[in-house]
C-alpha cells in the first residue's frame, strides 16, 4: 500500500512539473514611445545645413528636454544626393531609391478682386513657371484654389505643362471641371465635392486636403499662394475658430506649408495668419511683391532635402496637444519643424 501511495506521488509531481513547463512566463514589457518629426536646416538663403547628428539637435516638449534617438538626412533633388555622395550612377544602379516629392499648390484668389492682391498673383505668375520648370522626375503636384470656396483643380501630376495651366487658371473665380482621373495616389475619391462648395473658410479647406492626403507616405508641401489668413478685429488678427483642427489635420498627414504672400504691400495685417500657419507647421513665410526670384531660390534650396527626427517622448506627458520645440547647437541657422503634436491613447 504504502509502494502504492509513493507512485501516485511521483506521477502527480511528475505532471505538475510538466504543466508548469508548458505554462507561459509572463515578462514584464516597457514600451517607450516615439515621436517622428520633419525638420529642414538652412542657411538664411535657404542652402541645407548637412552633415548633422542627433547630438547636434536640442528638442523640447512642452518645455521639458526629450531625447534626440536618431537622426536621418533625406536628399529630395538630385543637387542634394550629389551633396550627399550619391551621384545620378547610384539611382540608375539602384544603390538609392526615391521616391519623388509630393507637392500641394493652394492659391488664394480673393474673389472681390482687389486689385493689390490679384495684381500681385499675377506678377509672380512666371516665376511660379520657374517653380514647375524646378520639379524633378517624379514630382507630383496637385492644385486647389479658393475663393469663394474650395475648388479642386488638378490631381497630382507630373504632367509640367498641365500644371501651369492649372495653376493659372487658378487666378480665376470661375469654377473649374473636375480633374481628370489619374493613378494612385489620387485624391478625388478622397473629396466630397459638395463639403467643397459649402466650404466657406481657407483654413477649413486645408483639413480636407490633409485628410486626402494622410495615407500617402512620407512629408507632403503645401505651397499657399496667399493673401492672407485670420480674422482682424480690434486692430488685432485672431485666428480662424477651425485653425486649430486645421494645425493638427496638417501635423498628423505630414504637411508642411510654405506661404508665398501675394499681396502688393511691405506690411498687411492678415500676413500675421500666413506666417502662423508656415511657423506651426513646419515651413517658412515670405513676400513676393520685392525680389520674388530670390523667394523662389529660397524655397527651391530648402525643399531640396530634409532630416527625419526620431525623440523619445517624455515619460509622464499627459493626452492631448504639447508644444514642440526643436533647434540645432549652431548659430546662423534657421530651423523648420512643426510646433506641436497630439498624444492619443
Amino acid at each position: 500500500m504504502l509502494a502504492l501511495v509513493r507512485r501516485l506521488l511521483v506521477v502527480l509531481a511528475l505532471f505538475a512539473s510538466t504543466l508548469a513547463a508548458q505554462e507561459p512566463r509572463t515578462t514584464e514589457q516597457i514600451t517607450v514611445e516615439r515621436i517622428l518629426i520633419d525638420a529642414r536646416v538652412t542657411d538664411l538663403s535657404g542652402d541645407p545645413i548637412l552633415g548633422l547628428a542627433a547630438d547636434d539637435f536640442v528638442v523640447r516638449v512642452d518645455g521639458k528636454p526629450a531625447k534626440v534617438e536618431s537622426v536621418v538626412w533625406i536628399p529630395d533633388t538630385m543637387t542634394a544626393r550629389v551633396a550627399a555622395g550619391l551621384d545620378e550612377e547610384d539611382v540608375d544602379t539602384g544603390k538609392e531609391t526615391r521616391r519623388g516629392r509630393f507637392f500641394i499648390y493652394f492659391v488664394q484668389t480673393d474673389f472681390a478682386r482687389e486689385p493689390s492682391r490679384i495684381g500681385g498673383q499675377l506678377q509672380f505668375l512666371p516665376y511660379a513657371q520657374k517653380m514647375i520648370d524646378g520639379l524633378e522626375p517624379g514630382d507630383r503636384v496637385a492644385v486647389f484654389s479658393f475663393d469663394s470656396h474650395m475648388k479642386f483643380q488638378l490631381d497630382f501630376s507630373d504632367d509640367k505643362s498641365e500644371i501651369e495651366f492649372a495653376l493659372r487658371r487658378s487666378v480665376l473665380t470661375s469654377e473649374p471641371p473636375p480633374p481628370r482621373p489619374v493613378y494612385s495616389p489620387s485624391l478625388a475619391s478622397r473629396l466630397d465635392r459638395k463639403q467643397m462648395l459649402e466650404c466657406a473658410r481657407p483654413e477649413v479647406a486645408f483639413i480636407y486636403v490633409a485628410n486626402a492626403v494622410r495615407n500617402i507616405p512620407g512629408p507632403k508641401t503645401m505651397i499657399l499662394f496667399g493673401w492672407g489668413l485670420g480674422h482682424l478685429f480690434g486692430g488685432r488678427v485672431t485666428m480662424d475658430s477651425k485653425y486649430p483642427i486645421a494645425r493638427y489635420a496638417l501635423e498628423s498627414s505630414r504637411v508642411s506649408v510654405f506661404a508665398l504672400d501675394m499681396s502688393i504691400a511691405d506690411y498687411h495685417s492678415l500676413e500675421v495668419g500666413l506666417e502662423k500657419t508656415a511657423a506651426d507647421t513646419g515651413g517658412f513665410y515670405a513676400k513676393t511683391h520685392i525680389f520674388p526670384q530670390r523667394a523662389v531660390d529660397r524655397l527651391q534650396k530648402t525643399l531640396s532635402g530634409h532630416y527625419e527626427l526620431e525623440v523619445r517622448k517624455p515619460s509622464g506627458l499627459p493626452l492631448g496637444q504639447h508644444e514642440l520645440e526643436v533647434n540645432v547647437k549652431r548659430r546662423g541657422v534657421y530651423v523648420m519643424a512643426r510646433s506641436s503634436f497630439v498624444d492619443k491613447p
